[in-house]
């Protein structure tokens, strides 16, 4: 199926291409979330210094 995105409704049309965008920044998100608390956890201040930087 395709969608156009210059005919018909803007919102419904934006809100699909915008959600996989979502999708993958909350999961990256949750990605760092856990490696900045594992690094931090077990590796100590001088890892999780260097996992900021990169």
């Amino acid at each position: 199926m395709q969608r156009s995105l210059t005919k018909g409704p803007i919102t419904s049309s934006i809100l699909l291409f915008v959600l996989p965008l979502m999708l993958g920044n909350l999961l990256q998100q949750m990605y760092n979330i856990a490696d900045t608390w594992v690094v931090g956890r077990f590796l100590g201040a001088d890892a999780l210094a260097a996992l900021g930087t990169t």
